[in-house]
């Protein structure tokens, strides 16, 4: 017969002091620092918003983790509750105890070695239970009035923010909005610090008046998908000024822009002192790519350009740019380069063989003789780790040639092969069928052979069949 484990004597004593709300002032005057965590936890558990003002009001530690808003929840009682016990002063003097709280974390993985004190028993996280109330309408964007400054050290919050609109149309309701309305509120005494950002067909005017409430240099990722083609300039302009005071981005990500976007707004983007991934996944850079590239002052290490439509000029650009000798991951897929090689292609592959890790010419519409020609500057690549080609129309003696010249990168250990020409019939550059998987897999034996006989079995062969 199972039993449940008795309660310790500190779940006890918090129980106790749970009983009476009214006096959980005084009793945290006294409170061990050590038994804070877990009243908390019991604090939390039972809904006593009370005595979560209180904690929070008195806690001795610089951070307070509560588990991520985005995958887990918090009543909006509670969460007022918290909110509550950063902006209140005690009114109650016989709690002289003042909270050495700076940060709230919402995040699910803070970087806690920020704070040399934090609780390594802070409250478990929450589990989903229901959406936050829908806060006031009137009361969630920022305004341009002024607003008295607080009179001591702001908290910051820290999370993660989802920003979902739906064919233009836009409604901040849920933990976003009611945050937003609170800092707003706080006079200053309250920061929101989001560390990530993810905007999915949210309008530009919305966004700019969202991220006049963040503090923009707290940000260090950003995701922006926007597939419709209405928008004013602008807003736009507006939007990327903010952008560009993300000083400490190092991540961006930026999908689905309108056709008619103007790539000159790039060049608000300068400021960015500390970007190091840039994923681009839109049509309107073809021939512009330099307005892109050129505002930005510190080499990139990851260049992802999806679908751009690039051209020679663009190739031969990237090629002499700042980036070409510090990136790290090319990615060039779903990008017509049968017109690059030879030419551009070859210089710049060249010029990032000293530190290029991953390459990525997936559905690039490369021949048979372009691939041959780019091997003189794979071979150069000795830091090369992974490289991706296949959705190309090469034959198995191409692909087999491909190989016995990269053997020799000892640092290549994934590489993901175009379907042979002779295992399927191709319709077009990218589209093909009547796969022949019998004889697909006789070419997948040959290769694995091949490469086993040059020493190299430990190099991961995979097409595109066998990752669907």
């Amino acid at each position: 017969m199972s039993r449940q484990d008795p309660l310790s004597l500190v779940d006890l004593a918090a129980q106790s002091l749970l009983s009476d709300e009214d006096s959980i002032v005084r009793a945290l005057e006294e409170l061990p620092v050590d038994l804070f965590p877990t009243l908390s936890i019991a604090a939390f558990d039972g809904g006593h918003t009370k005595t979560v003002t209180a904690i929070v009001q008195a806690w001795p530690f610089p951070c307070l983790r509560l588990g991520s808003l985005r995958d887990q929840s918090i009543t909006q009682n509670l969460l007022e509750a918290v909110l509550d016990g950063l902006e209140l002063v005690p009114t109650n003097t016989a709690c002289p105890r003042r909270s050495k709280l700076k940060v709230l974390d919402f995040t699910h993985d803070f970087e806690r070695s920020n704070w040399e004190e934090c609780s390594e028993t802070s409250p478990v996280p929450f589990v989903i239970t229901h959406m936050l109330e829908e806060p006031e309408a009137d009361q969630l964007m920022p305004n341009s009035r002024e607003q008295p400054q607080c009179d001591r050290e702001p908290v910051e919050i820290h999370t993660d923010l989802f920003l979902d609109g739906l064919f233009g149309v836009f409604h901040l309701s849920g933990f976003p909005s009611y945050i937003l309305q609170r800092v707003e509120k706080s006079h200053g005494c309250l920061r929101l610090c989001c560390r990530t950002l993810v905007i999915n067909q949210v309008p530009f005017h919305s966004l700019v008046e969202i991220l006049g409430v963040l503090e923009l240099e707290a940000i260090r990722e950003l995701r922006l998908h926007h597939r419709s083609r209405f928008c004013f300039q602008s807003d736009l302009i507006r939007f990327f000024t903010q952008v560009g005071q993300m000083s400490n981005l190092g991540n961006l990500i930026m999908s689905h822009i309108p056709w008619d976007f103007p790539a000159d707004c790039f060049s608000l983007l300068s400021p960015l002192g500390h970007l190091q991934k840039l994923h681009l996944i839109f049509g309107c850079l073809s021939g512009q790519l330099h307005k892109m590239l050129s505002s930005l002052q510190k080499p990139l290490e990851t260049l992802v350009i999806n679908g751009c439509r690039l051209t020679e000029n663009d190739i031969t650009y990237l090629s002499q740019s700042i980036h070409a000798a510090r990136l790290k991951e090319l990615v060039l897929c779903s990008n017509n380069l049968s017109e690059t090689v030879p030419g551009p292609l070859e210089v710049l592959l060249a010029e990032v063989s000293g530190t290029l890790q991953h390459l990525n010419l997936r559905s690039c519409r490369l021949k048979e003789a372009q691939l041959r020609a780019l091997l003189p500057a794979l071979c150069c690549c000795f830091c090369l780790r992974s490289l991706v080609f296949f959705d190309n129309v090469i034959s198995t003696s191409g692909i087999m040639n491909v190989l016995q010249h990269l053997a020799g990168l000892k640092e290549l250990k994934r590489v993901q092969y175009p379907v042979p020409a002779e295992c399927v019939v191709y319709l077009d550059e990218y589209r093909w069928e009547n796969l022949n998987r019998v004889e697909l897999a006789r070419v997948h034996t040959k290769l694995q052979e091949m490469l086993q006989a040059l020493q190299r079995a430990d190099m991961e062969l995979t097409n595109s069949t066998s990752m669907a």
